[in-house]
């Protein structure tokens, strides 16, 4: 598995294949953040990866994903502020808690820790296959 604070799974620039959708998991708990990448990546998604709130914006201004999956609780930047900035970009988000008071964010697909990775794989393609963000 990658580590770092980015990973982007390689493709082939020559292909005529259509681009495979790009999520960027933001996540500081490396078990979760290798679990949700290796899970991702298997369905065919490219990955990035971000540690926290703050490599999430940088990742942002390189290249924006097509969705964005992202812990609540975080250093510095907390998901809930990330999923607030990404509402201006259009940028469909997913937030993980296992923070059960949390305020969730309205419009944000929302999932409680710990996940059924199948049920967070069919959300993430449900809002990846929904018309109305393209």
């Amino acid at each position: 598995m990658c580590s770092g604070a980015v990973m982007e799974r390689g493709t082939d620039a020559t292909s005529d294949t259509a681009r495979r959708p790009v999520i960027l998991v933001v996540e500081d708990d490396p078990a979760v953040l290798d679990v949700l990448t290796e899970a991702l990546g298997d369905q065919g998604y490219e990955v990035r990866r971000a540690t926290d709130g703050m490599a999430a914006l940088a990742e942002l201004q390189r290249d924006a994903p097509d969705l964005v999956l992202t812990d609540v609780h975080m250093p510095g930047l907390t998901g809930g502020q990330l999923v607030r900035r990404l509402r201006d970009r259009g940028v469909p988000a997913i937030l993980l808690s296992a923070d059960t008071n949390w305020s969730r964010e309205p419009g944000v697909a929302f999932l409680s820790k710990p996940f059924d990775l199948d049920h967070l794989l069919t959300v993430v393609e449900r809002l990846l296959d929904d018309p109305e963000r393209r």
